[in-house]
């Protein structure tokens, strides 16, 4: 009897040490899980990144900035076409970040209104790829310079009537 009391003792210990290592797997499972979870990277706020308090000014800023091919002489396009809001996620790898702008074409001949109204459809479509493309670092000022001149490169072999000779962000927030 001595002997199998032995080996109940044995197998109670084993089966105690068996159940303290899996309970133990099972809670390190989960604070490991959890980690992993919730301390997904928090995107730094760039220094281009307008707060909502920002939006104003910048907004009178961007009224003062001219088109891409005026060489900033202060010329402001005589007609310009609302082409409305967009709202797209950029190509940032690491981190889901997105971009809200609306955006105006500026134009001198008033033929391409109704080319412009026509094709609409299209012009987004360019537009949203352009900007899809870029990673939120690539909107600085200068980068935002070069995206309206690439915007222009796209958009303008689509006219007949004339053509865009430039693009205003009238409001632009990325997060």
């Amino acid at each position: 009897m001595s002997e199998k009391n032995i080996e109940n003792k044995k197998n109670n210990k084993l089966k105690a040490i068996i159940i303290i290592l899996l309970a133990l797997i099972v809670v390190g499972g989960g604070a490991f899980g959890g980690y992993m979870l919730f301390s997904g990277k928090k995107p730094k706020t760039p220094a281009n990144q307008m707060s909502p308090a920002n939006t104003q000014q910048a907004n009178n800023q961007q009224a003062n900035n001219v088109s891409v091919n005026n060489g900033g002489n202060g010329n402001v396009s005589t007609y310009t076409y609302d082409m409305g809001e967009f709202l797209l996620n950029l190509s940032d790898e690491n981190e889901k970040r997105f971009l809200k702008a609306t955006i105006s074409l500026g134009y001198e001949n008033k033929k391409l209104t109704k080319e412009l109204d026509s094709k609409k459809p299209a012009i987004k479509d360019t537009i949203n790829s352009v900007i899809r493309s870029k990673k939120a670092k690539d909107f600085s000022t200068k980068g935002t310079e070069d995206i309206k001149a690439e915007i222009l490169n796209k958009i303008n072999p689509m006219f007949k009537n004339g053509r865009c000779d430039s693009i205003y962000f009238q409001e632009i927030l990325v997060q």
